[in-house]
Order: C-alpha cells, then sequence, then structure tokens
C-alpha cells in the first residue's frame, strides 16, 4: 500500500514538473475555489436551524430571557430591533421551560390576580384604585390577543358614585392606545369591535365615550366630544368637505356622460347647521271634544213653610162640641237640587323633536361648460341646470336660498405640440431595459465561455508538441518493421502499443514525449 502510493505521490509530481506556470496558477486557483465551496456547505450544513422561542417581548423582558439562556450555554439569537428571541429548534421546548420556571417572560399588565392576596387595612380610595388596575390590565390582555395587535394600554375614567350626580358626573370614559404590528393596519369594523368589547366590561361606559389611538398619534376613534371646541369644529369641517365632494362628483359623473370627459366642471359650496335643537309641543282641540261619562245628582226636600218668611199662615181647624179634637194644618215647602257632572275626552298632541347633526342651510352652485363650435342657447343651458339642481337636491323654498350658475365658456385645452418632450436617451423605451438585461447576460457568459476556454487550454498539451511524436507514428496498425524500446520495454511502433503502455506507465511515456521532441528540434 506504500509502495502504491509512493509511486502515484512520484506520478503526480512528473506530471506536476511538466506543467507550465498558467496550468499550474489555474490548478491551485481551482483547488482553493473547490476546498472554500465544501468548506462553505459544511459550515452551512452544520449551523444550527434556530427557531422563534418569543416574539414581541419588552427590552427588559428580552435582556433577562437572553441572559438566562445563555446560562445554559445555549446560543441565542435577536431579532426585530431585540423584541424577538430565537435559539435552536432542539432546544425551543427547553428554554421555554426554563423560562416560565423563571416567570418570563412577565405580563406588565395586572388583572384581578391582584385580589388574590388578602389585603386588610387598605382604604376605600386604595381598594377602588385597586379595581380599575385590574380591569384595565384585563382588557390589555383581552385586547393583546387579536391579530396584529403588538400591545395596547387601556385607561379608564370611573366616576365615583354619587347621589346628586348628574347624568354626565355619571358617565365612565375609556382611552385605548394600540401599538400595531409592523406592516398591519386596523380596519374601522376591527376598531369598532374594541370599543364595543371595552364598553360591554365596564359599567356605565358606552362606545361614543372611547377614544383609540395607534402608537404612532393617528386617532383611529373618536370619544364623545364637546360641540365647542376645536375637535368639534373640526369634525364640522370635516363633513362639510365630504359632502361638497360627494355632490360634486354625482353632478360631474352625469355631466361627464352628457357633455363629454373634460368639457364641463362643478363646484358645490354647502352652508351647514350643526346647532342642537329641541323642541316640545302640546295641543288641545275642544272642538272635537267627546262626552266619556255623565253623573247627574238629583235631591227633593220639604220643609214647614213659616210666616215670617212670606208664606200662608198655620191654619187650625176646631170641631164644634169637641174642643180636645183640634187639628192644626200647616203649609210645607219644596226644595229640589240637581247636579250635573259631564265627563269629556279632548283631543290633544304632545311632541317632543330633538334635531341634532349637519342639515343644510343653503347650496352654491356653479357649472362651466365648454363652448362649442355654436353658443348654446338659453333653453341647453337652463336643461344643463335642472339636471345638476336634480342632482345635487337643489331646493326652491323660502327656508333655503340656494343657488345655481351655468355658464358657457371655452375651456384653455393644451396642445399636443405643446408637450414637452425628452430626448430618447432621457425617456427611453420600456423595452430598452429588456434589452439591456439580455445584453448584459450574455456578455457575462461570454465572459464566462472565453475564461473557461482558456482554463481547458491552458490544461491541455500544446499541439505542437504532440504532433512530433505522433507524426513519427504510422497510423492504424501499420508496423515499422521492428520493436520500439521505451526506457527498455519493447512496444509496438503503434498508436494502440503507445496508448496501451500510456496506461501502464504514464511516466516513461512522459519521458519518451520528451525526449522526441528534443530530438526534433
Amino acid at each position: 500500500m506504500a509502495g502504491s502510493m509512493g509511486i502515484l505521490g512520484r506520478q503526480l509530481g512528473s506530471i506536476w514538473q511538466h506543467f507550465g506556470i498558467n496550468q499550474k496558477v489555474s490548478i491551485v486557483l481551482a483547488l482553493v475555489a473547490t476546498v472554500a465551496l465544501i468548506g462553505g456547505l459544511v459550515t452551512w450544513s452544520a449551523r444550527p436551524d434556530y427557531r422563534l422561542l418569543y416574539s414581541g417581548l419588552s427590552l427588559e423582558d428580552a435582556a433577562a430571557a437572553r441572559e438566562r439562556i445563555e446560562d445554559e450555554k445555549i446560543p441565542v439569537q435577536l431579532r426585530d430591533s431585540g423584541r424577538s428571541i430565537y435559539v435552536p429548534a432542539k432546544d425551543v421546548y427547553r428554554c421555554r421551560l426554563l423560562l416560565a420556571a423563571e416567570g418570563l417572560p412577565q405580563d406588565s399588565s395586572t388583572g384581578f390576580e391582584l385580589f388574590e392576596q388578602p389585603k386588610f387595612g387598605l382604604t376605600d380610595f386604595a381598594q377602588r384604585i385597586n379595581y380599575q388596575r385590574a380591569l384595565q390590565g384585563e382588557l390589555e390582555r383581552t385586547i393583546n390577543a387579536m391579530s396584529g395587535i403588538r400591545s395596547s394600554r387601556v385607561t379608564l375614567v370611573l366616576p365615583q358614585r354619587s347621589l346628586f350626580a348628574t347624568d354626565a358626573e355619571k358617565m365612565a370614559k375609556a382611552s385605548i392606545m394600540l401599538t400595531v404590528a409592523d406592516g398591519d393596519t386596523l380596519s374601522a369594523a376591527q376598531v369598532r369591535s374594541i370599543q364595543q368589547l371595552v364598553a360591554g366590561s365596564v359599567e356605565g361606559l358606552t362606545a361614543s365615550a372611547i377614544a383609540v389611538t395607534d402608537q404612532n398619534g393617528r386617532m383611529l376613534a373618536k370619544g364623545a366630544a364637546t360641540e365647542e371646541g376645536l375637535e368639534a369644529a373640526s369634525d364640522q369641517w370635516e363633513i362639510q368637505v365630504k359632502l361638497e365632494d360627494m355632490l360634486e362628483r354625482k353632478a360631474q359623473e352625469m355631466l361627464d356622460v352628457a357633455l363629454g370627459s373634460g368639457r364641463s366642471m362643478v363646484r358645490v359650496s354647502a352652508t351647514l347647521d350643526f346647532s342642537r335643537v329641541e323642541k316640545r309641543n302640546e295641543t288641545f282641540d275642544a272642538e272635537n271634544r267627546v262626552v266619556i261619562g255623565e253623573t247627574i245628582s238629583s235631591e227633593t226636600s220639604s220643609e214647614p213653610g213659616m210666616a215670617a218668611s212670606g208664606g200662608m199662615a198655620p191654619f187650625v181647624q176646631v170641631p164644634v162640641g169637641d174642643p180636645g179634637r183640634m187639628t192644626v194644618e200647616q203649609p210645607m215647602s219644596k226644595r229640589k237640587r240637581e247636579d250635573i257632572n259631564t265627563q269629556y275626552k279632548v283631543p290633544s298632541g304632545l311632541e317632543h323633536v330633538i334635531r341634532q347633526g349637519a342639515r343644510i342651510q343653503r347650496l352654491s352652485v356653479s357649472v362651466s361648460v365648454a363652448a362649442g363650435a355654436e353658443p348654446r342657447d338659453e333653453t341647453t343651458l337652463t336643461r344643463i341646470g335642472n339636471m345638476v339642481k336634480n342632482a345635487v337636491g337643489f331646493v326652491e323654498s323660502a327656508e333655503r336660498a340656494d343657488s345655481i350658475e351655468v355658464v358657457e365658456m371655452p375651456f384653455t385645452a393644451v396642445e399636443p405640440d405643446a408637450v414637452a418632450t425628452l430626448a430618447w436617451w432621457q425617456a427611453p423605451p420600456a423595452f430598452a431595459f429588456s434589452v439591456a438585461r439580455g445584453l448584459g447576460a450574455l456578455l457575462i457568459l461570454l465572459a464566462i465561455y472565453v475564461f473557461s476556454r482558456r482554463m481547458m487550454a491552458s490544461l491541455m498539451v500544446e499541439r505542437t508538441e504532440l504532433g512530433a511524436a505522433a507524426g513519427s507514428l504510422p497510423a492504424g496498425g501499420d508496423e515499422l518493421g521492428g520493436m520500439l524500446s521505451v526506457d527498455g520495454i519493447q512496444i509496438e511502433p503503434t498508436f494502440d502499443g503507445v496508448a496501451r503502455l500510456a496506461e501502464e506507465n504514464p511516466r516513461a511515456i512522459a519521458a519518451w514525449i520528451t525526449n522526441v521532441s528534443k530530438g526534433a528540434r
């Protein structure tokens, strides 16, 4: 075995001595590139496969978790600005158990577990604050479980119960700040669901009293705003702008279809009334009253008449011969009293009207149409104005003083020749980029081809060196009439004989070719 390795080493050394400088440099570079490639593949295949351990951590939790994991000699990678921890795949569950034993990661929000340990001696104020903290923590945990939300902060304003508190003082309020994950956005439906969730968890809290913002300070939902203030003024201005844009768009779309695109222009100015009006009307109709009940009370009484009162005097009758049977007849006075109580149903109406919101007080509409070859008559302009009136909801009444103006004027159009044209090198056609990329790829392939040809040529034996040796031998199996001696080995002077010797003893063939070349010179 040692002899075979020695022969192989001597053969390689002999072959290396017959290479030129270019061949040697090429072989060395190829060996270095091969070793580097193999080393890179081995290193890449041997590196551990990192998996996510925790994400969305605070910097304090991430630092504590990394220190605990590194104590166990486990490699750690921090990503996402230090808020995500990655460990080798085989150590994921082990690391989670280690961190759980240390109470990591810690949840910054405190829920109702705050009341698990009894605390004596707390005042009513302290108990109320603890309840508010626990409720805020539970709401934060619930919101953080939603998709797309990294963290949240909930602040509640819970009014103190009082017997003499007004309705406004009994209303609870809340504000929520959401930290949204990178690249995610919350839809209006998600924001409303968060409002309803918080409102349903707090007594006396309505969804309209909850303000929601994101980490960039952008308002996602506005809480209850006062009617007097900058916030209310901003809302009113926003409503007015949206209304004007909507009316302009409706009228413009109709005119574009009727007159053509770019042949008309509509502008609407709206005056809105945001005042809050409350009315209470109660009316009675006495003419259409209906009897629903009647009570009649009648009383008759008789009393003896008195002479003094101007009535008849009592009449005394005495029988003759028997005065003891005397009778006295006194006249009686009669009295009668009658009371009538009638109940009527009188028609009445009670109307309680509360008007709140934006009401249009006045619309000012300006319509400009492009002039054609011939000016339009008044009838055509009136029809255009009527179409715009119907589109924007124009009202002609004493309460609203809406106005509209339709004007025909020439539009200034930009001629095609007036458009600034760029030179061909400043605005190349779209296919030029594809052609440039194709030419670049072709040049790279050509350079690779030329370099590979030179590498192959440097590794091959020059044709001139082989020509002398090959020219001294006949083609095919023709013989020269004798045997050829190469380093004491007798071979047939044919290509087949030389090829067989090259397979058995390449060193002898190399020496023979060298001698033949020197003799030819």
